[in-house]
């Protein structure tokens, strides 16, 4: 994609932006979207990691919006990926007018690429403020990046409670909020906190949670958390920037949920339908992992809680039925486990069946 910017980003400024959002967080919340050397390093850098983040939560998911309300939406990076995935009508939230420019521009400059035509709205506005929602109605409510920024500790989880409560109002019949946080410890926990809270108010976690009480993560301890993560495509310029930076940009982590506002729905359009069928699903929570005694364990996550399924390493069995090519958040079936202590093993009459976007797309991610 064709760069929008003010100003060419350069290394110190990346690297500052870095450490300032996810390091000392000094500038969180600051308006550093304001200042022209973050604003370019962002949009030059973070934008492509973001739209490879929305892509792979697309392709998890199987979410289709055709509109869009973008809280916090800087250089637009949840509204470009929606846009090359149909959506068509757009509306933009965020507290800095420049960066707002920046994102419309860029829309309007794609949309023009492929040739269809899009509908673009900007407002600059806090999102605590009254005046952040309009009066009308979305598919989908995204806040990328966005959330965290907004107080810290148990403060911040409770004002940004407030703020999705809020966004209740522009949520479509049949429409979801989606939240996509930072991968960091205390980033992930305080999202996973979050998704908690909501689910207690009555909100149902869509996506990508199985389990449909309590985040199993968040009661596992302190150190625990749950985080997506995969390889992707790098652009060349991206990793042009990470490699002057000292940064590592080989996979895209991230922490993400999707929610749909009380009342309960049977079914949301713009998620595929559900075809479970009654069967219990798992998502795999963790990349494989060799313990002493020679068995490849991940983590699932499920209606049963959160625990290991493993298998003997040089399980013949295991190997055919794809066990070794699991990949963090394969949403699985899995019939006639192993029951072992503390989790579940391959045993003989195991099977197991990938559900979902990625298990049609072969396990690839698509960006």
């Amino acid at each position: 994609m064709k760069r929008d910017r003010s100003s060419q980003a350069t290394p110190s400024a990346l690297l500052s932006l870095q450490r300032g959002l996810t390091g000392n967080r000094e500038l969180a919340g600051s308006g550093y979207m304001d200042d022209p050397a973050y604003r370019a390093a962002y949009a030059d850098y973070y934008r492509a990691v973001s739209m490879a983040q929305v892509a792979r939560i697309f392709a998890v998911s199987g979410i289709s919006p055709r509109s869009i309300l973008d809280m916090g939406a800087g250089p637009g990076s949840v509204s470009l990926e929606a846009l090359g995935s149909g959506a068509r009508e757009f509306h933009l939230v965020d507290s800095s007018r420049a960066v707002l420019e920046l994102a419309g521009s860029s829309l309007k400059n794609m949309a023009d690429r492929l040739g269809t035509a899009v509908s673009v709205t900007l407002t600059a506005s806090d999102l605590e403020a009254p005046g952040a929602y309009p009066a009308r109605a979305f598919d989908l409510v995204a806040f990328g990046h966005c959330l965290n920024e907004i107080g810290a500790g148990a403060d911040g989880v409770a004002r940004r409670l407030a703020v999705v409560r809020r966004a209740a109002s522009a949520i479509a019949p049949g429409g979801a909020a989606l939240i996509l946080e930072p991968a960091t410890l205390a980033s992930s926990r305080d999202a996973l906190a979050l998704r908690d809270a909501l689910v207690a108010e009555g909100w149902r976690a869509l996506s990508p949670c199985t389990a449909p009480g309590p985040c199993p993560a968040l009661t596992a301890g302190p150190s625990h958390t749950c985080h997506d993560e995969s390889a992707w495509d790098v652009p060349p310029e991206v990793r042009r920037q990470a490699e002057s930076a000292g940064l590592d940009r080989d996979l895209i982590k991230m922490t993400w949920f999707i929610v749909a506002p009380p009342p309960g729905i049977p079914s949301s359009p713009v998620l595929p339908p559900d075809d479970s069928s009654g069967y219990e699903e798992y998502r795999v929570v963790s990349m494989p992992m060799l313990n002493k005694g020679g068995r490849v364990r991940y983590l699932l996550c499920g209606p049963g809680g959160r625990f290991p399924f493993s298998a003997r390493k040089d399980d013949e069995a295991a190997r055919r039925a794809g066990f070794f090519s699991l990949g963090r958040y394969d949403l699985l079936r899995i019939e006639n486990p192993e029951i072992r202590e503390g989790g579940w093993g391959f045993g003989p009459g195991t099977s197991i069946r990938r559900l979902g976007a990625l298990a049609s797309a072969g396990g690839a991610v698509i960006v």
